[in-house]
């Protein structure tokens, strides 16, 4: 009886650790995206950021599957060490592209943003910090709305959410100023599911 309650006991511990924490003891963390007005985090700097170094070795299966240069600004991505995964968004002279400093087992990008260039000068991205897929604050959707107005949609992941569902979005409105252009997030909202 005690070698199988000592057997026991360290699953039990296991088993126990990878619960979600319930009641008031689950630590909320706090994102850019719970605020209603985010503070602005692009600077008038026409240079789009360098990728990150991942310290882990890149599937060539993965890379195989990035996007090819086709623009302009999807040379200037690339030159900065990002890989271009999914197709560029455009319209009224706005330009957005996604690119990616790593991937998953599933060759889903990590550590990846969203480049935003106005009239071929770089602009800003859309978020303070880069993301990775099925993660809280992962960047979705971009909609061009206007020449002078963008929304991005982030998925938002409580700590009890599987990775295939999150269980709400929040919309983020940009705002590009003129002169030289400049992405400027002016709300945020959230839904649940």
């Amino acid at each position: 009886m005690t070698s199988r309650l000592v057997w026991l006991t360290p699953l039990a511990f296991v088993l126990a650790a990878c619960q979600p924490a319930v009641g008031g003891s689950q630590t909320k963390v706090t994102s850019w995206l719970d605020e209603a007005k985010p503070a602005p985090w692009n600077t008038p700097d026409p240079s789009v950021p360098v990728a990150p170094r991942i310290s882990q070795a890149l599937d060539p299966r993965c890379r195989d599957l990035a996007r090819p240069p086709e623009l302009e600004e999807d040379g200037r991505v690339r030159d900065r060490g990002w890989d271009l995964v999914g197709a560029y968004q455009g319209g009224w002279r706005i330009v957005v592209i996604r690119g990616t400093a790593g991937y998953d087992g599933m060759c889903r990008p990590r550590s990846y943003q969203d480049f935003v260039f106005v009239r071929g000068v770089f602009a800003g991205t859309l978020s303070p910090q880069t993301m990775d897929s099925r993660t809280d604050g992962a960047l979705g959707r971009v909609f061009v709305q206007s020449g002078r107005r963008l929304t991005g949609e982030y998925a938002r992941y409580t700590p009890a959410d599987p990775l295939c569902c999150p269980s709400g979005t929040t919309s983020v409105t940009f705002e590009i100023e003129n002169d030289p252009p400049l992405l400027r997030p002016v709300s945020a909202s959230t839904s649940n599911r």
